[in-house]
């Protein structure tokens, strides 16, 4: 915010709120406010409070939790809201296209979801929009409005990887293909595994039972088990004993 002074032609005054500043020296003296992008001049004269149509809401950065409420479309004089950089959920409320005095919107770096409400487009006085670094999905609306905005401002759709149409380069019927393809093949995938797994279960289950059949009526196989079994133990203790005098005696 900067202050500067006008030596005899001050700007058009606006129409609501009220402003205060001193006059001297025989000059009107002025504020030049800039909010996201917008550069909007203030004055008073002869110490005269005036009023002004300057309505604006900045509660960014502080960590704020849960919705937008959907009440504050009814602050239909409202000319720049920022809730930027909090933590608010869930959708952008679809009646903030009846906002129609809103002239810079900036909800980045939450974590909305959802479509963007197409009413959005309905606001014919909005140069400045930010829904950056969110979580949102869907068409992005359409709309001459919409549109010159991103011009200016290319960013303002970065880090939301579910939108998609123009002015984007992500086609939305591809990109709703690739993610039903990538549904399909992870199903068909996940089957695949569990019928593996429930396969290989059923076979040691059967193999073990085999065997332990095999052992129980077969007295020359259980004998010939156990042979083999106190062999490949005297093999094994054998070996264990020789490669522990080998280390010890080195």
């Amino acid at each position: 915010m900067r202050q500067k002074v006008w030596a005899e032609n001050p700007p058009s005054l606006p129409y609501f709120c009220q402003y205060y500043d001193q006059f001297r020296d025989n000059q009107n003296s002025g504020l030049s406010a800039v909010t996201k992008g917008l550069e909007l001049d203030y004055v008073s004269v002869d110490n005269i409070i005036i009023d002004t149509k300057m309505m604006s809401i900045d509660l960014s950065s502080n960590n704020l939790t849960g919705e937008i409420p959907e009440d504050i479309a009814t602050l239909y004089a409202l000319v720049s809201l920022n809730l930027s950089r909090n933590r608010f959920t869930g959708n952008i409320p679809n009646l903030i296209g009846d906002m129609h005095s809103l002239e810079s919107l900036d909800l980045s770096r939450n974590k909305l979801s959802g479509d963007i409400p197409a009413s959005l487009s309905n606001l014919t006085f909005l140069s400045d929009l930010d829904v950056s670094y969110n979580n949102l999905t869907g068409r992005i609306p359409s709309g001459s409005q919409l549109q010159t905005i991103y011009a200016a401002h290319p960013y303002m759709y970065e880090g939301n990887d579910g939108l998609c149409g123009p002015p984007l380069q992500k086609n939305c019927s591809s990109n709703g293909a690739s993610r039903h393809g990538h549904f399909s093949s992870t199903t068909e995938g996940g089957h695949a595994r569990e019928f593996f797994y429930l396969g290989a279960g059923c076979g040691f289950i059967v193999g073990i039972w085999v065997v332990f059949c095999a052992l129980l009526f077969k007295k020359a196989w259980r004998i010939a088990y156990f042979r083999l079994f106190d062999k490949l133990y005297d093999k094994a203790y054998v070996a264990a004993v020789v490669t522990w005098a080998r280390l010890t005696t080195n």
